[in-house]
């Protein structure tokens, strides 16, 4: 009796444990662009972005515009950059915004906990 109910606990255990990690963290998706004009795209979570700097070149597009660094945490301690036009970066960051505002609406309108990890 004993082993079949343990083996039900140990299923319910790793059901939970699973859908836990179900729910990923919001990405963001955006294009970038190099010194040299290649273009790609990316997707990074949204808690992962550290911050947003000025390039260190001019958007081969717009040489009179520079291109931006999106700062976001690779997990060993340091950051990984992407390159994005001024008019990516700001759609990056509305989206973002939008994003938080969100999560801070879940707060105020309800007794809803959010759990990161």
């Amino acid at each position: 009796m004993k082993i079949p109910m343990l083996i039900s606990t140990l299923l319910m255990l790793f059901f939970l444990s699973s859908s836990a990690h179900a729910g990923d963290d919001y990405k963001v998706i955006f294009e970038t662009m190099d010194c040299s004009g290649n273009t790609g795209f990316a997707t990074v979570g949204a808690d992962e972005i550290y911050k947003m700097n000025n390039g260190d070149c001019t958007d081969p597009n717009d040489p009179a515009k520079r291109l931006k660094q999106l700062l976001v945490h690779d997990g060993s301690g340091s950051y990984k950059v992407y390159n994005l036009t001024q008019d990516e970066a700001r759609n990056v960051m509305m989206e973002l915004k939008e994003y938080m505002k969100s999560r801070k609406g879940i707060l105020d309108r309800s007794e809803a906990v959010i759990i990161s990890h």
